[in-house]
């Protein structure tokens, strides 16, 4: 695995950092194959444990007030992870709100780090414009089945597509972080469409695999993107 933190790091906490991404991929895999006992406690302890290690690695990876920001997001992910693993509608809202802390945390962040708007490509435009369209299209098919869930679900849709409209304006790489968050999105969708409608079975492989990858690509979009000048260290992708 190639280093990820500054060069003049102790390799000791080098180590300790790749242990805990490897722990956090590990976990995620065993999560989304069912490798697990099929209790409630093994289910949030699994699920947690995926981006809580991941928020480790970024702990430990930690040299810039980004880096805090993402930290704080991955760490309230872990509790909207758990929210959603324990089964009741009370505990699904719960899920929600901490997603929805989540998202305007990753807003902070990347308003934080927003582009000059001279910078701002047409493919980003694009791309943003397209998320709010996809969104209008999503929010007409699940009106007539939200019920007491429709105004709490609109506010997290327009929160989560805020959120990935500011990334897609920010300056980090747009190869990983544009993807991560395109695959956000998808994951909440698919997440919404099962919730309120009939879907495959399958789809439960889609909201886990395309969150966590988001996770794990705006994670690493934002630590491997280093403000000082290489020369100490730091990794590039523009």
């Amino acid at each position: 695995m190639n280093t990820v933190f500054n060069n003049r790091r102790h390799p000791v906490r080098e180590v300790i950092g790749q242990s805990l991404l490897l722990g956090s991929l590990i976990a995620a895999v065993i999560y989304g194959g069912g490798w697990h006992p099929a209790t409630e406690f093994w289910t949030v302890l699994v699920k947690g444990s995926a981006i809580g290690l991941m928020a480790l690695f970024v702990l430990v990876a930690m040299q810039s007030f980004n880096h805090f920001v993402l930290f704080l997001a991955l760490s309230v992910s872990v509790s909207g992870d758990v929210f959603l693993a324990i089964q009741g509608e009370a505990s699904f809202m719960r899920g929600l709100l901490a997603f929805a802390a989540a998202h305007f945390l990753f807003i902070v962040l990347f308003v934080k780090n927003r582009m000059h708007i001279q910078d701002v490509s047409s493919l980003r435009i694009r791309l943003a414009a397209l998320l709010w369209v996809a969104a209008a299209i999503s929010a007409f098919f699940l009106y007539p089945e939200l019920g007491d869930l429709l105004v709490p679900t609109m506010v997290y849709t327009g929160i989560l597509i805020l959120m990935a409209t500011t990334a897609l304006f920010s300056k980090f790489p747009i190869k990983l972080l544009g993807v991560g968050v395109i695959l956000f999105v998808i994951s909440d969708a698919t997440l919404g469409a099962q919730k309120f409608l009939t879907v495959p079975d399958y789809a439960n492989y889609i909201i886990w695999g395309c969150y966590y990858l988001a996770q794990l690509l705006i994670t690493f979009a934002v630590i491997l993107t280093d403000d000082r000048p290489t020369h100490y260290g730091g990794y590039r992708f523009d």
